[in-house]
């Protein structure tokens, strides 16, 4: 097999890519975190979570924010810890929003300009491009936000929540 070297700040300055590699990361524990989070909120017994992650496995994360969503608002009379619920669901679908920007479109730097840049296009109705600056604090606030969404998971499921790691 080839030996692969990248030359240094390739596709973009390491920098970002640093953050990129960040958002990546937590993002990956927050997919799991909400797959959890359905499980815990199910009723089902551990042995049958199964039946749960058989259901997520095949819904898309909009989905299962959905299903937090409905669930939490079904379940909140009963467990009134619940009841922040649309807090912290607003919290991870603007994640969510932040993730597909980043995650689903290209991103290039122009060495003349020395900026980082975004680029995308939609279909939905009408051909929409856009290309638009990047800085390195969006990036970290957009990881921000998804450790964020990470704590309020936790702390809406567990009554126990933590400040961010930055605090």
């Amino acid at each position: 097999m080839t030996k692969i070297h990248f030359p240094e700040n390739f596709p973009v300055p390491d920098e970002f890519l640093i953050e990129l590699g960040r958002a990546t990361a937590l993002w990956g524990t927050l997919e799991k975190t909400v797959d959890h989070t359905i499980n815990y909120l199910s009723g089902l017994e551990p042995h049958d979570h199964w039946r749960v992650a058989v259901l997520t496995a095949h819904s898309n994360f909009k989905q299962k924010v959905d299903i937090i969503d409905t669930l939490c608002s079904e379940l909140q009379k009963q467990y009134p810890n619940l009841s922040s619920y649309r807090e912290t669901t607003k919290l991870v679908r603007s994640s969510q929003k932040k993730r597909n920007h980043f995650f689903h479109n290209g991103i290039g730097f122009d060495e003349e300009t020395g900026k980082v840049m975004t680029s995308s296009l939609s279909a939905r109705g009408t051909f929409k491009t856009q290309v638009r600056d990047v800085n390195i604090s969006e990036l970290r606030e957009f990881a921000g936000k998804i450790h964020e969404s990470l704590l309020s998971l936790h702390g809406l499921i567990t009554g126990k929540y933590y400040p961010p790691v930055w605090e």
